[in-house]
């Protein structure tokens, strides 16, 4: 058996469809809402970039079923940066917050090894520098719409459901988009 040279594709050929047009409506459109809900501030623009940064992550969880480091990683700094700059004494609570985001999506690891990917503890990790306490609600609203889903493909499929994998990224920036405006 000889090994290939070649990196293996993450990525189809195929044109994309609506997809990335629609995420990009919803998210101008959502940035806009933020602009009139909350004014020229700095709270805006941190809305926006998590925004901005939550639709790309969907985009490519949805595409290619995961969430890349080249993206959230940066984009966790990029927060913790700004919170920084604009409250350094409570920085450190955020990262507190952050990291107990992302541990409690490590558990599921510990019951199944395929149970949550990386992509998305590290997402929880953004979520929580991003909207600190507020992550809760998202993690909620993440949680209960992906299981609202879960039960209608179980009843859909049956048992062979339980087979199938969903992409979570997107339950995580619904629950961010809730935690913005609502939160």
């Amino acid at each position: 058996m000889a090994l290939r040279s070649t990196p293996v594709r993450l990525t189809t050929a195929e044109p994309r469809g609506w997809l990335r047009p629609a995420v990009a409506v919803v998210t101008c459109l959502l940035v806009l809402l933020a602009l009139a809900r909350f004014g020229p501030s700095a709270r805006t623009l941190g809305a926006a970039f998590l925004l901005c940064v939550v639709a790309a992550l969907t985009v490519v969880d949805l595409e290619q079923r995961r969430i890349p480091n080249r993206i959230v990683l940066p984009a966790t700094a990029a927060v913790l940066a700004a919170q920084f700059a604009v409250d350094p004494r409570g920085t450190p609570v955020l990262i507190a917050i952050a990291l107990a985001s992302g541990l409690f999506f490590c558990l599921p690891l510990l019951v199944s090894r395929g149970g949550m990917g990386m992509g998305d503890v590290k997402l929880a990790v953004l979520l929580g520098a991003a909207l600190g306490e507020a992550v809760v609600l998202a993690i909620g609203v993440a949680v209960f719409t992906a299981f609202l889903v879960a039960v209608v493909l179980l009843a859909r499929d049956g048992v062979t459901a339980r087979k199938s994998a969903i992409a979570f990224g997107p339950f995580l920036a619904l629950g961010a988009v809730v935690a913005i405006f609502i939160g």
